[in-house]
């Protein structure tokens, strides 16, 4: 059922993807979207960055390797918590390895994930959690 946000809390169920590669996630987005949420893309983390300096997201969903590097991911979450940034915060890479899933929580992320539904259920319930408040 899609989220029902107050137009003054749209921020509320807006997500912030940030991925080099857009078209490799169109179909998570699609689901996404079904559920009531919106996306702003961003290719780069400095392109990331500077869309956090003017927007409020309920959530930031990486990749990890991008053209700046093999872990871009950790890049962008490491200065979002430097900057006391809490936005609850995704790594959607090429492995589920339970190491990696560490990884990202020891870089204060939520977590970190390769199945599209994991990373579904994982996002949503972060965004609802938010949207009860």
């Amino acid at each position: 059922m899609p989220l029902r946000i107050a137009q003054n809390e749209s921020w509320r169920n807006r997500v912030l993807w940030v991925d080099d590669r857009p078209e490799n996630n169109v179909y998570e987005r699609h689901a996404f979207e079904a559920a009531g949420l919106t996306f702003t893309l961003a290719l780069s983390t400095q392109e990331a960055l500077e869309i956090l300096e003017r927007n409020k997201f309920a959530s930031i969903i990486s990749d990890m390797g991008r053209r700046e590097g093999p872990r871009e991911g950790y890049v962008l979450l490491d200065e979002l918590r430097g900057r006391v940034d809490r936005t609850p915060f995704f790594i959607y890479a090429g492995s589920n390895l339970p190491k990696h899933k560490r990884e990202a929580t020891d870089h204060g992320g939520q977590g970190s994930t390769n199945d599209a539904q994991e990373l579904f259920q994982m996002v949503t319930a972060v965004v609802l959690e938010r949207t009860a408040r």
